[in-house]
């Protein structure tokens, strides 16, 4: 929004687009302005001029435009009519909080001193337009009538009045092929420590651009500093100084004009570094990077959501142009072990990707053209990477879609928590219907109440099949089915006249007979919806208008699913504990009714061949012994109690019958995994819930144990073949078999080490490594990957912890038994537990009983030489002793095959390292922590020059 130049300031909206064409727009709405509404806390009624005049003399920067009395109702609590409100209508929203507060504390009207309760005040402005409006995001606009202000950068001007939304359905719900340029910086620093912006250059800006729609890019360009070989594909712009460099990759920016920035922590580095850069060399205009004359802006800010936590990050804008992070979407939306974009690139896209580290970085920048251009191929990469991301996981067909739904512009899912996107969705609704919200500061609660109910589990391991049945939507419905909502909340009083509805949480709601409330309404649309575009979707062959609908029909599903939170955050915009309880507290109802429902009826007595048996029931589901080793009929007896239960609850209340778990380890509450059916033909896969697979404190060592743990036990049905496996690893972790990549531990350094309440692991390690080279030590930011090594009896983890590549080049011991103990053995005895009676036998037998051998480590060790051991019999003295010398020949082959297979094994190493950085020419500089590749190359190397110096002491027949 911009104040222009009339007589009062008048708020103009700025609506940045696109064309059918994809042609960039940019339309100027005068005309609309912002308000809200009070009421005086006396209940009195006052003359609106009183009220205007009032106003109009307290110390605000805002013009009262007028003040008018208005029949409304409050949301919250039920009401039996429309009573008298003020409208307050203002220039500017920009003075809204300073007014509310004299309002709430009182203002003078004819020497009367008159409080007011304040309603919708703090609605971001921008939404009261699209909402009044009826715009939502990602839509497109038709303007009735305009004046063109611009025809080179098009640049329309209109009244409010004059834009119509079209729905997002058929051609309009398909987005035009939008301009999306991916781009990624490099920099070079003294001493090699972390850039910084204020005195370390950028040295390339690589840039791939590509058109929404398309899965090849247009064209990729960059920019560097100073002379660069060609790339094949590429366009290589090389200048002499670094401010030749950025204004020229300003002008190419400017004419390419993105409609969407992608990138890699672009909004924690890139964008940030390179406007900081503009600035310290004084580039007139540098900032100035969007569709208007507004310079971008940067601002640190934390991203607070109950459903995905606390992100802390930095946010950009940039004026007509979306920004897409794709590290703060993977991190919000996805739990990973790591957040590199190495780690994203293996999980999501099955690629490694070379991690050059910075020290290379700078040495290939000062030597020559050819080594420059190996900087611009890995900074090339680091832009093709994000793209594929964004493409892949549907980025932008999903945020649309739920900006659609919600009706929120699409920047709010970059930027934004969930809350204000519901509350958009309720208040559209709501000022229909004549509903206005009050003004709620947010609280920290006292209350509690219990959250969904959970059977408690019958633990073991059912070699028979389990069925899984869940209510379909159950919080939703369960609101839908009692008519929870804020105008319908009665008080006790109300309630006594009126009838209606007891909670379980002794809370009052009227009858949707009384009065149908208003967030019932919204779900039933919802719900509703869903099912239409899911119909849609089966229907719908153009892969374009199928990717819009299945993103819609999500969208739908978390909308509906979030209104409940909605109503129990404390701090959200619309709190109300009675509602969220209140769901609650009917949920463990239903889930308790349901299990004696099904016991009582599906049983011997009642002429079944088995009686059933829920063994475990979580918040909106439950899990059904038959005692029936007939896969089909399990199937068959499902349906029949899913229809049956269904018939004992008031609609929309739907308990379906999802799937079989064939067999199923029920470990304890929340934890459990099985073999799943969906059809009684063939198993699916191996669903698991609460086991040890994702959690990132864990080394992968558990990861890959437990997930083949499972494929035994469950997919092969072989426990004892299960057991057999973990005693072998419990015996190769004691003989140092395992490859170290997987007992690296990687945890992030988010603060200084002071200011943990306890010492850390890796904040030890970060300490430490510091102090041997600080230019190449972790900085705040940073994930440090560690293990941990044997040391004294008694130490602390946090003492043992080492970096993994220090560990590899001086063969230091591993802490085994701290794998064993700390990481292996409490995942394993939960799964195991069930099954066998001795879980410790696992960890404990003859299988333990050896040891690799420990290196000479510590001060007096440096002054020792070990002696020569013959490679034959091992007796000290010379490499082959005059006993074993008659069997050179076998000794001598048998050496050499081993430095050939070590070979071998470094080369295969080398050959995939320059697979992927993309050159078999070009020295492997790739220290990227996350690849096994990268500590099985350094442990081959290290092996390989002990034989190497045995071999040539065999060849010069010295001994």
């Amino acid at each position: 929004m911009d104040d222009s130049g009339l007589s009062y300031p008048c708020p103009v909206f700025s609506i940045f687009g696109n064309m059918k064409s994809g042609k960039p727009i940019q339309v100027l709405v005068r005309n609309f302005f912002p308000y809200f509404y009070i009421e005086p806390a006396n209940d009195k009624e006052y003359r609106k001029e009183d009220i205007k005049e009032s106003i109009q003399r307290l110390d605000i920067k805002a013009t009262v435009l007028e003040v008018e009395p208005v029949m409304k109702q409050t949301i919250l609590g039920y009401t039996e009519g429309k009573k008298r409100f003020y409208k307050v209508t203002l220039n500017t929203s920009h003075s809204s909080a300073a007014l509310r507060a004299f309002l709430e504390s009182g203002i003078s009207i004819r020497s009367e001193k008159v409080r007011f309760r304040v309603y919708e005040s703090g609605f971001p402005f921008v939404l009261r337009f699209m909402c009044d409006l009826g715009i939502v995001g990602m839509s497109y606009l038709k303007v009735k009538s305009y004046e063109v202000l611009s025809t080179e950068h098009l640049t329309l001007s209109t009244s409010y009045e004059f834009l119509e939304t079209l729905p997002p359905a058929g051609e309009y719900a398909i987005l035009p092929p939008l301009k999306i340029l991916s781009i990624d910086i490099e920099c070079i620093s003294a001493g090699n420590s972390f850039p910084s912006s204020k005195s370390d250059p950028i040295i390339q800006i690589g840039n791939t651009l590509m058109l929404l729609g398309s899965d090849k890019h247009v064209s990729q360009d960059i920019f560097c500093l100073k002379e660069t070989t060609g790339i094949p594909g590429a366009n290589v712009y090389w200048y002499d100084s670094e401010k030749e460099l950025l204004e020229s990759w300003k002008k190419y920016f400017m004419e390419i004009d993105p409609d969407i920035i992608v990138g890699y922590n672009i909004k924690g580095f890139d964008i940030p570094y390179i406007l900081d850069r503009g600035e310290v060399l004084g580039i007139n205009n540098f900032s100035i990077l969007g569709r208007s004359r507004k310079k971008a802006k940067t601002r640190d800010t934390t991203m607070s959501s109950n459903m995905f936590g606390s992100i802390s990050t930095t946010e950009v804008e940039i004026d007509g142009r979306l920004i897409v992070d794709m590290m703060i979407v993977i991190r919000r939306d996805y739990k990973l072990r790591s957040y590199s974009l190495n780690s994203v690139s293996i999980h999501f896209l099955k690629e490694q990707k070379e991690d050059v580290p910075p020290s290379s970085i700078g040495e290939l920048q000062s030597k020559d053209k050819d080594t420059r251009r190996r900087i611009a191929s890995y900074c090339l990469r680091d832009t093709v990477l994000p793209l594929r991301l964004f493409s892949t996981l549907n980025v932008l067909i999903n945020y649309t879609e739920l900006s659609r739904v919600t009706g929120v512009p699409i920047e709010y899912f970059f930027t934004r928590g969930t809350a204000i996107k519901i509350f958009a969705l309720i208040y559209r609704t709501a000022a229909k219907e004549d509903f206005i919200v009050p003004e709620i500061d947010p609280f920290e609660s006292n209350k509690s109440f219990e959250g969904g109910f959970v059977i408690e589990p019958k633990r073991g391991f059912y070699n028979k099949p389990v069925s899984v049945m869940d209510f379909s939507s159950l919080y939703p419905s369960i609101m839908i089915s009692n008519n929870l909502c804020y105008t319908t909340l009665l008080t006790k009083e109300q309630y006594r006249v009126l009838g209606g509805i007891k909670t379980p949480t002794d809370n009052y709601f009227c009858s949707a007979e009384t009065k149908k409330g208003l967030l019932p309404r919204i779900l039933i649309d919802l719900l509703d919806s869903r099912k239409r575009i899911k119909e849609e979707l089966k229907k719908e062959k153009d892969p374009a208008l199928k990717a819009c609908l299945n993103g819609r029909q999500l969208a739908v599903k978390l909308c509906a699913n979030s209104l409940y939170g909605f109503t129990g955050a404390s701090k959200g915009r619309l709190p109300c504990f009675e509602i969220s309880q209140s769901v609650t507290g009917f949920g463990r109802e239903m889930i308790n009714f349901t299990k004696n429902l099904i016991e009582e009826n599906f049983s011997k007595k009642n002429g079944y061949t088995h009686d059933s048996v829920v063994i475990y029931g979580d918040t909106d589901s439950v899990m059904i012994d038959f005692n029936e080793e007939d896969i089909g009929k399990v199937f068959e007896m499902s349906k029949e109690i899913s229809r049956f239960i269904t018939t004992k609850f008031v609609k929309p209340v739907s308990l379906e019958f999802e799937k079989v778990y064939y067999p199923y380890l029920l470990i304890n509450k929340k934890r459990y995994a099985g073999l799943l059916y969906s059809n009684p033909d063939s198993p699916s896969k191996i669903d698991t819930r609460g086991i040890e697979t994702v959690r990132r404190d864990n080394c992968g060592l558990v990861k890959e144990v437990v997930e083949t743990v499972l494929e035994m036990i469950l997919y092969q049905r072989n426990v004892e073949k299960a057991k057999r496996f973990v005693k072998s690893v419990v015996g190769d972790l004691y003989l140092g078999r395992i490859d170290l990549s997987l007992l690296v531990i990687s945890k992030s350094l988010t603060k200084t080490g002071d200011k943990y309440g306890s010492k850390q692991a890796h904040v030890e390690l970060a300490e430490k490594l510091r102090k041997r080279d600080e230019s190449t030590a972790p900085v705040l930011g940073d994930r440090v990957p560690y293990v941990i090594v044997k040391k004294g009896k008694g130490m602390a983890a946090y003492e043992k912890s080492e970096d993994p590549v220090y560990v590899l080049e001086n063969n230091l011991p591993i802490d085994t038994e701290y794998y064993i103990e700390q990481q292996l053995s409490k995942p394993l005895k939960r799964i195991f537990d069930p099954i066998m009676d001795n879980v410790h036998e696992l960890f404990k037998g003859d299988h333990t009983r050896v040891t690799s051998s420990i290196s000479l480590k510590g001060p007096i060790n440096t002054f020792l030489k070990l002696a020569d051991v013959c490679i034959g019999c091992k007796a000290e003295g010379k490499i082959i002793c005059g006993n074993c010398v008659k069997d050179f020949h076998v000794y001598f082959q048998k050496m050499q095959q081993e430095v050939e297979d070590k070979k071998e094994k470094l080369n295969g190493c080398w050959v995939e390292c320059q697979r992927c950085q993309g050159s078999i020419h070009s020295q492997v500089l790739c220290v990227n922590r996350d690849c096994p590749i990268f500590y099985m190359r350094t442990k081959v190397k290290k092996e390989l020059a002990p034989l190497n110096e045995k071999l040539k002491k065999l060849r010069s027949f010295s001994w």
